[in-house]
């Protein structure tokens, strides 16, 4: 009967009825979803609803003022009943699961379709979409589980069910909770960057305080933002890697993660807005009953823009510059370039000997230069400002025939992999900021304890982890 068939709309639907039923899908009676059914008719007769539906289902019956008439009533009937088994089959089979399709939908049944008087043809010259009554009755749960970010409904798709309930499951409690402080309208939220990551670092929370035999593999999820309300389907997925899980899972908990994600979140500050082109005075926005909601974080956006990106790996290595590579004046917190590292390696994707090439020379550059006291002004020279990739090449050099005074020189193959070069002809190193950047930080934080950090110059211009932005 009603089973996840991969279209995300029809899997939040089932998601929620598996929340609301408190059982999986597969074990589902006629009589669980007669229930359902009639909660449902009644819900979205409630005031709040009628606006908001027009988000999801445009022009549904709902939405409209004669909720009695013959049109809208037909709505209902296939809506809330053409899942039963005496309902009337198309000669057509469902689009998302291949059943006998018993519905022609436009967008009043299934979201981003067209509207029913746009739509001039269809399958066999019908218009419409077909689809089977299981999937146009779970379809219309998934709005339950559905924030109202910044015009349109936001939700969760994942390719585990598993994960698809589990993240539908805090949005949807997250509903309730509007619904009970309110009777009239949904609350307007912005930042969906944020909404998301806040959910998926609470739900990654919730799984791993579950038994070990009941945790989940990770896998990437899709949050989904979007609406067909108007002229054109407005869509948008935020797809989060399974990397940033892994990361989350590993370092979630750590006492400096957990600093760097609260130092990003600003608080709600109310904005007044112009009341026209009269001069009345400005009009202030009702509080937000949930304050939490309204919040905006730094840290979950700049991850929000860089996976949005088709080189998101690239971006995400400039959110690590300007997230984790940090510094009190002179002074780096101990395990900084660890946890910028692992960081790196689940999210950017870099290499693990790579980074550990860099950490190497970095170490190399402290005890023998700067701790060892044989010519720190070499090294100074990394200190000063944002170097171009020949500038950063010539200044290795002079740090190499330093070294090797000493006896104890880079090995070129270590400086190669390092830069992520494959050969000395190759100039492709378009991280190279992000190397200097991680040698600084990796310096300062063997410095730490060191008076030597009082000789370390100011640097010539903007900041490096501020310049990498």
């Amino acid at each position: 009967m009603i089973r996840y068939v991969g279209n995300p709309y029809v899997d939040a639907g089932v998601a929620v009825l598996e929340l609301r039923l408190s059982k999986r899908c597969s074990t589902f009676t006629s009589h669980d979803l007669e229930s359902e059914a009639a909660k449902l008719k009644r819900e979205y007769t409630k005031k709040i609803w009628k606006s908001y539906l027009m988000l999801h289902l445009p022009n549904c019956a709902w939405t409209q003022q004669e909720l009695s008439s013959e049109k809208n009533q037909a709505y209902l009937t296939k809506v809330l009943e053409s899942y039963k088994d005496d309902f009337p089959e198309l000669d057509r089979r469902c689009a998302f699961c291949n059943r006998p399709a018993k519905v022609l939908a436009d967008r009043r049944f299934i979201p981003l379709l067209t509207g029913e008087t746009v739509m001039v043809c269809g399958a066999e010259g019908s218009p419409g979409l077909p689809v089977c009554g299981n999937c146009v009755f779970a379809a219309h749960f998934y709005p339950l589980a559905t924030l109202k970010v910044e015009g349109k409904p936001l939700f969760w798709w994942a390719p585990d069910p598993a994960w698809t309930r589990r993240l539908n499951g805090y949005f949807y409690r997250e509903v309730q909770r509007i619904l009970t402080a309110s009777s009239e309208d949904f609350i307007k939220l912005r930042w969906p960057a944020t909404q998301l990551l806040r959910a998926a670092r609470k739900v990654l929370e919730e799984v791993a305080g579950l038994p070990e035999a009941e945790h989940l593999p990770l896998c990437d999820i899709i949050g989904i933002h979007a609406t067909n309300y108007g002229t054109d389907p407005n869509f948008d997925e935020l797809r989060i890697p399974r990397g940033l899980l892994e990361f989350w899972s590993e370092v979630g908990g750590r006492e400096l993660y957990r600093e760097i994600e609260e130092e990003a979140w600003e608080g709600d500050q109310p904005k007044s807005r112009k009341a026209g082109k009269s001069k009345s005075k400005p009009v202030i926005e009702p509080a937000n009953p949930f304050p939490e909601l309204a919040r905006r974080n730094r840290l979950y956006e700049a991850l929000g823009k860089a996976f949005m990106s088709p080189d998101y790996r690239d971006q995400a290595k400039r959110v690590c510059a300007q997230f984790f590579l940090r510094k009190r004046e002179k002074y780096v917190a101990p395990n900084t370039t660890a946890l910028a590292e692992f960081f790196l390696m689940k999210v950017a994707g870099m290499e693990k000997d790579r980074l550990e090439a860099i950490r190497e020379m970095a170490d190399t550059i402290a005890d023998r230069l700067i701790l060892g006291g044989s010519d720190r002004h070499v090294a100074w020279q990394l200190f000063r400002r944002r170097l171009k990739l020949g500038e950063f090449l010539q200044c290795l050099s002079q740090i190499q025939r330093k070294l090797s005074d000493l006896g104890e020189p880079f090995k070129w193959d270590k400086i190669l992999r390092a830069l992520g070069l494959e050969t000395e002809e190759d100039r492709t190193a378009s991280d190279h900021w992000l190397v200097q950047e991680l040698i600084l930080i990796r310096v300062f934080e063997r410095l730490a304890k060191s008076d030597l950090l009082t000789e370390v110059p100011e640097p010539e211009d903007e900041p490096l982890s501020e310049m990498s932005q």
